[in-house]
């Protein structure tokens, strides 16, 4: 039955990515009444009473994203002193020569090259720009580790027939530039700025859950296997 309510959840047209995500971690620890209940909402269009708490948990998390207004002598001495620039809490190290031994590499651009829609189409550097996060994220009947095997296998062919260590990282910039690192980045900073949200070992998924513009556990994971093969392949 839990397959079957699964495939149920996925195919549910009216249900967010989050949605979807959050009622099929639940099924793990639903009894066989609450099963039955879901099927039942879904079947016949109605949003299940159990994504109440996850409405709740989201409305919580958006209001604490808010902006704060400052008070009136913050806005009081930032009107009459010059506006500090943002302390940099870490430099890259992409933008140190004396480390990379070569100069910061740029974005490789302008190249004539295909639309990546899945991973195995991948057979140009400069389509790393393209990745996103529907590139790791897989169906139920997807062998998801296996699809990344070979697409970093394919990424060691085509770096393969780059000998230059600087064209290399120009094209790691092409990935740095790409939506799924920009969403890497952001769930990865989130995540910390919420030690609220608990377990931490599925604050992820929970994250997900609230916006799919967030990556849940396994599709960080999978875009922090790639950021670091990457890393390898180009001496970082």
């Amino acid at each position: 039955m839990d397959h079957h309510l699964a495939e149920l959840i996925a195919k549910t047209p009216f249900l967010s990515p989050g949605d979807k995500s959050f009622l099929a971690e639940k099924i793990k620890q639903m009894n066989a009444l609450d099963k039955l209940k879901l099927q039942q909402s879904l079947t016949h269009g109605k949003p299940p009473d159990i994504l109440q708490s996850l409405q709740l948990i989201r409305a919580k998390f958006f209001e604490s994203e808010k902006p704060k207004e400052p008070d009136l002598i913050t806005k009081f001495t930032s009107a009459i002193l010059p506006k500090k620039p943002p302390k940099v809490v870490s430099q890259s190290i992409l933008t140190q020569p004396q480390i990379l031994g070569t100069q910061p590499p740029q974005a490789v651009t302008g190249e004539n090259i295909r639309n990546l829609a899945v991973l195995s189409e991948f057979y140009h550097p400069a389509q790393l720009s393209m990745l996103a996060s529907r590139h790791v994220t897989f169906g139920l009947n997807d062998n998801d580790d296996q699809i990344i095997i070979s697409f970093l296998k394919n990424l060691d062919k085509v770096f393969d027939k780059i000998t230059n260590v600087n064209v290399r990282r120009g094209y790691f910039m092409n990935f740095v530039q790409s939506p799924l690192f920009g969403s890497y980045i952001n769930t990865g900073l989130t995540a910390l700025r919420h030690p609220e949200l608990q377990p931490a070992n599925i604050i992820l998924n929970l994250l997900y859950q609230i916006n799919p513009n967030y990556l849940n556990n396994k599709q960080f994971t999978q875009a922090s296997v790639i950021c670091n093969h990457l890393k390898g392949l180009c001496g970082i």
